[in-house]
């Protein structure tokens, strides 16, 4: 490739629409304009967090993916690049399919899955770079014996001496597996087994996993496509979730913990994570679904990523996920209240008029409330976005209505304990929420439209009282 100038693009909000208003988020990564899903290649490399992404920048829509590519010091605030990967090989010229990022020798490397033959034929291919903002090309390293047609999204590691890939695929069968490979050099590749493979219920394709260590424990992330709702879980077209087990070289994964869905929001999938400089495991999620309605194309862009979230393995051994610490370092201070606040009849409180790109974190008490349905709201009785507890399904719902967008009323939801008070830690940017719920017990992530008149934060309930121990909001 030749050498390209370094392009800085400095996120604005965009203004469209009669009311002058946009979805553009405040603090969540999104394109410059056209499509983008997946993050790729997330890693740290000359002093950057370096984020590449799947995008189409001719479209709105998913056609010819390329891989954006972007920087930050603080995975808040990000600086766009000349685009890094662009078809043009025979192995990737119908597209650059997802993949990750690895420093060796001081230079990054991507492998990526090229895609060719009007997609029928999917291979991982290599590029390289010594300053983090041009590639070139190394071309195709690694096929599939028999059919090649669901072969992708390479996850690469070094451990020991050896650098190992793991590569998301199907069976013959239609379930869907892991597929694992060892190298000396990143470029001959020995394939040494399945790592895990699916039974009945757990889809017929794995697309994106990922293999890292949490603890003592080895973590499988996986992005099944092909499972049926069962209760309340795998509520969306397709799932993102993981195995806990343990693993060495040599040696056959051994699962410990079945799957377990990683965020229960609306809007959530084929997440990736890597190592920030001080040891912690960081995951990114593409803050979309493909069955989603992306009403922002109206403004030339669609497509969003999640908040960057730390993991960490509790003593259950269950993955706790918790927003990265980074974000206190923007918070400026709006509403704060350590008071007690309790709602009687069918009255509401109104915690701010405006919020557009807010922190909200609040308590509150199932002990000291009798209301069978409590929570707060972001637009009104009808319209907009409801986080509640039911305490008759001891649950807590995230529940979205924007029929104007052709939303209809839906709700995705986690268990909690009545019998303490529940914890929540709200991010709302333009287009989006994430609701952290107990300190790192789990996340819901959905994308909500509200309008300028919908963005009145609010306690609300049914019959009865509920008890707000406290509240804070801060604007980011």
């Amino acid at each position: 490739m030749n050498s390209l100038m370094l392009i800085i693009v400095i996120l604005l909000p965009l203004c469209f629409g009669a009311d002058n208003y946009s979805w553009y988020p405040t603090f969540h990564f999104s394109p410059p304009k056209g499509w983008m899903n997946d993050p790729n290649g997330l890693s740290y490399y000359n002093g950057y967090y370096q984020a590449f992404y799947q995008y189409n920048p001719y479209d709105t829509e998913s056609g010819w993916m390329h891989w954006g590519h972007a920087r930050s010091t603080n995975l808040l605030k990000w600086e766009h690049l000349p685009i890094a990967l662009t078809p043009s090989l025979p192995e990737d010229i119908d597209g650059i399919f997802s993949g990750s990022a690895v420093v060796s020798d001081g230079n990054l490397i991507l492998m990526y899955t090229g895609v060719s033959g009007n997609s029928t034929h999917q291979a991982q291919c290599l590029a390289n770079s010594t300053d983090g903002i041009n590639f070139d090309k190394l071309g195709l390293v690694l096929k599939k014996n028999g059919s090649d047609l669901n072969f992708r999204d390479p996850k690469v590691w070094k451990q020991g001496d050896s650098w190992f890939v793991i590569i998301g695929s199907k069976t013959d069968d239609d379930r869907g597996e892991v597929l694992l490979y060892q190298s000396l050099d990143l470029k001959s590749w020995d394939y040494q087994g399945v790592l895990a493979q699916a039974d009945e219920t757990l889809g017929y394709m794995w697309e994106c996993p990922d293999f890292f260590t949490l603890g003592d424990k080895q973590i499988l992330l996986i992005n099944p496509q092909g499972m049926e709702q069962n209760g309340y879980d795998y509520q969306n077209l397709y799932q993102t979730g993981y195995f806990v087990g343990t693993w060495q070289p040599g040696e056959q994964y051994i699962i410990e913990k079945g799957f377990k869905e990683i965020d229960h929001g609306h809007d959530f999938y084929a997440s990736q994570t890597f190592l920030a400089p001080d040891g912690r495991r960081i995951l990114i999620g593409w803050l979309d679904m493909w069955e989603s309605v992306f009403p922002e194309r109206q403004e030339g862009w669609a497509g969003m990523l999640t908040l960057p979230r730390e993991l960490t393995l509790s003593l259950n051994g269950t993955i706790e996920i918790r927003p990265i610490r980074e974000v206190e370092d923007y918070r400026t201070e709006d509403v704060v209240s350590n008071n007690s606040v309790t709602l009687n009849d069918d009255s509401i409180f109104v915690l701010k008029e405006q919020v557009t790109s807010n922190e909200i974190i609040i308590e509150l008490d199932p002990v000291k409330s009798n209301a069978s349905t409590y929570g707060v709201r972001l637009g009104d009785e009808d319209q907009g976005v409801f986080v509640y507890v039911d305490t008759e399904k001891q649950r807590l719902f995230v529940e979205r209505s924007y029929p104007q967008f052709n939303i209809s009323r839906s709700d995705r939801s986690v268990a909690v304990d009545l019998s303490n008070p529940i914890y929540l830690d709200i991010f709302v940017d333009s287009s989006s929420i994430e609701v952290f719920v107990n300190d790192g017990e789990s996340v819901l992530s959905s994308r909500i439209y509200p309008t300028e008149l919908q963005r009145s934060l609010a306690v609300f309930h049914s019959e009865g009282s509920v008890t707000v121990n406290k509240y804070s909001i801060w604007n980011i």
